[in-house]
């Protein structure tokens, strides 16, 4: 059991430690109760980045939300560095990307970026911006619409939004769901260096378990709904991690044991198409 202290071992400044304590969620009163998350208890380690995988509509995504400020809980407390999440949240210190980059169509790519910093409060900083952009592999593209993007450029711009705050809690909601495989890989091999480099907790929500495993340095497996967690399996592949990684025999037995805390037994992850090899692609 977890002991909620209320406080935070971490400066305001650097990553922080999450402490989630006895958390439910309940949407709808009596005969119309559904409950989505039932007493989830969990610390988040400052500077690491952990998945939650599960079944679709188990109440990952609910567990999120209610970590960003977006939605309240039933009971149950959530301190970020010690402080409630729509407080961290008023300070730019936690940012979401989601599915949809949902960049604004009428503004460049790096007017997108420096629009988080206007709403956060934030002074221009047309150099930070520059700077994120060309970590996101986003060079001579600052000034290109999201239409003249492709969709893995657009998840891009997305993520150094989500950087542009000097957030050091990143929420990731199937970030990458709506890219090609291919471009989805390569972003899972090239982008965690940037939110590492940042100085980020970082929490994944992800339906693959092979970019579980790729991403993370812990995968929590939720249940059927109501939400519970099932397994904590810690991730000790050595970092940078890289394509051959996935072929690794310690890689596969971690993608085997996350499957079987799933319920999927003697079915891969994803299809063996032979080694990958990273594809030049914008």
């Amino acid at each position: 059991m977890i002991k909620n202290t209320g406080q935070s071992t971490t400066s305001e400044i650097g990553p922080p430690e999450v402490v989630i304590w006895a958390i439910n969620k309940t949407y709808g009163h009596g005969n119309n109760a559904v409950r989505a998350v039932s007493d989830v208890e969990l610390i988040l380690e400052p500077g690491s980045t952990t998945a939650l995988v599960g079944p679709s509509g188990c109440g990952k995504s609910t567990l999120l939300r209610m970590i960003a400020g977006l939605e309240e809980a039933s009971s149950g407390t959530i301190r970020i560095g010690g402080e409630m999440p729509h407080i961290v949240a008023r300070k730019g210190r936690l940012s979401v990307a989601f599915q949809d980059p949902s960049l604004l169509p009428w503004r460049t790519a790096a007017s997108n970026v420096a629009l988080a910093r206007r709403l956060a409060g934030l002074p221009k900083d047309p150099e930070k911006v520059q700077k994120l952009l060309s970590l996101v592999g986003l060079d001579g593209f600052e000034n290109k619409r999201p239409a003249e993007l492709s969709g893995g450029m657009r998840q891009r711009c997305a993520i150094a939004r989500c950087l542009a705050t000097d957030a050091r809690l990143l929420l990731l909601d199937e970030p990458f769901g709506a890219v090609d495989e291919m471009t989805r890989r390569r972003l899972n091999l090239e982008l965690p260096r940037v939110w590492e480099g940042q100085g980020t907790t970082t929490l994944l929500v992800t339906h693959s378990v092979t970019e579980a495993v790729l991403l993370s340095d812990r995968v929590i497996v939720m249940s059927h709904r109501p939400a519970h967690i099932s397994a904590d399996i810690p991730i000790l592949i050595e970092r940078p991690r890289r394509a051959s990684h996935l072929s690794s025999p310690e890689f596969v037995t971690l993608v085997t044991q996350i499957n079987t805390a799933l319920g999927i037994v003697d079915e891969p992850d994803e299809p063996d198409e032979g080694p990958f090899i990273v594809p030049e692609v914008r």
